[in-house]
């Protein structure tokens, strides 16, 4: 048992790992087809066997605690409330129930009270005991193939373990204080069994099995001399997997599992959300890409049209700067025939007329005050002169009875600085 790992003699199907204490160490025993087991390796300590996640740790013995009690009640919901004030009134509950790791099983019925076997892992198991991987753990006692009505025997960790049966079921185990199978062994393992038979907990036990690991077997003869209990010794056999009732798991190896757990959502929550901000990134940059596309298309779209653009910007300027020639509101001689059209037969006259494209003055003399008044109103009024913003002065009278007069008139459309000061007004 140097501590080395053994290769795998079997090809069988793996259908299991399980992994149980020797009296030098540790055991792997792997079931293959049809439910045979095969010795895989053998170590001095649990960890060097590298314990698989789906496999089983068989849990030392004299690591655990074993209760048997009558419990009254019938309701399976009930029982393991009743079952954790049990282990309260022993010593063996933790804090709370939740931080009890136990597992019973129905033994027997009787009435209304129910026979369980409870087996229980302290709070505080060793770490070289468990596997933080590991989801199946077990008692060492339920891993083993234990007859109908009996005491099976065999050591662990250099100490001796007996397991009691009632009927197929294990119903109690303990370490044993000896260090041999003597006489003294026979006593302690009578006093056990009278224990148990005194609470009503065995239906008789018909013999007793010493298992050796040793390639020669035990000599029991000291036992013999007891006349107590019948006893035969045989090989350590095989293990066997045990029962889902009897399956539970350390409370130190649900504090690593619950980490684990919490380290997994926060792990997914991590990739949800560098998920979300990749997504949001990509839909940044296929937003930009799409407007930088959109851009370019519109620049090559630009720069197509950019030579009619031209053409258009060029034919606007021309016609812009031929607005006012096309406007005959700005014909001096059109604006003239326009005033010459509101003088009377008689009575007015015309001095002066004077135009450029943006003012205009026209000055005459009236032979009364109130002709010159009313010319003065008619050129005012006049719509085709209606481009105008026009400022009249009062007729001036004179000396001879008649009245002189001037208008001035502003163009309301602007014109362009170049042609501002030409001046095409006749003088009459």
């Amino acid at each position: 048992m140097g501590g080395a790992i053994k290769k795998p003699k079997s090809s069988r199907v793996n259908l299991g790992e399980l992994y149980r204490p020797v009296a030098m160490g540790w055991q792997k025993w792997r079931q293959g087809d049809e439910g045979v087991w095969s010795l895989e390796a053998e170590a001095e300590k649990l960890t060097v066997l590298l314990p698989e996640e789906d496999g089983v740790i068989a849990v030392p013995a004299r690591r655990t605690f074993s209760l048997t009690v009558w419990i009254p009640a019938s309701e399976t919901s009930l029982i393991p409330d009743l079952i954790f004030t049990q282990l309260d009134l022993h010593g063996l509950a933790g804090a709370s129930r939740d931080v009890t790791s136990f597992a019973w099983e129905r033994i027997a019925e009787e009435g209304s009270e129910v026979l369980v076997h409870v087996t229980v892992l302290p709070a505080h198991l060793a770490e070289h005991y468990w596997d933080g991987r590991v989801k199946t753990y077990a008692v060492s006692p339920a891993c083993m193939p234990l007859a109908e009505d009996s005491v099976s025997i065999w050591n662990e960790e250099g100490v001796w373990i007996a397991a009691v049966s009632r009927g197929d079921k294990l119903v109690y185990f303990q370490p044993l204080a000896e260090a041999n199978p003597t006489a003294a062994m026979a006593h302690e393992v009578w006093l056990m069994l009278a224990t148990l038979e005194a609470g009503g907990m065995l239906s008789g036990i018909t013999e007793v099995q010493i298992f050796y690991q040793d390639a020669e077997a035990l000599d029991l003869e000291n036992w013999r001399t007891s006349g107590l209990l019948p006893v035969q010794a045989l090989p350590m056999p095989p293990p066997r997997r045990p029962p889902d009732s009897l399956r539970c798991i350390p409370q130190a190896v649900r504090e690593v599992q619950h980490a684990r757990q919490m380290t997994v959502r926060r792990q997914k929550m991590a990739l949800v959300a560098a998920a979300a901000y990749f997504l949001i990134v990509l839909a940044l940059v296929g937003t930009t890409m799409r407007l930088h596309w959109e851009a370019g298309a519109l620049r090559k779209s630009l720069a197509n049209e950019a030579e009619a653009v031209d053409a258009v910007k060029q034919a606007k300027s021309r016609w812009e700067a031929l607005s006012s020639a096309l406007d005959p509101s700005a014909y001096p001689l059109e604006v003239l025939y326009q005033v010459s059209k509101r003088l009377p037969k008689d009575g007015v006259r015309l001095t002066l007329f004077s135009m450029n494209l943006n003012h205009l003055v026209v000055a005459g003399e009236a032979a009364t005050l109130q002709a010159a008044q009313k010319f003065q109103e008619e050129i005012r009024d006049a719509p085709e002169l209606a481009a105008y913003d026009w400022s009249m002065e009062n007729p001036r009278p004179l000396p001879t009875g008649s009245a002189k007069f001037q208008i001035n008139g502003t163009r309301r459309v602007a014109v362009g600085p170049a042609e501002d000061g030409n001046n095409e007004s006749p003088d009459i």
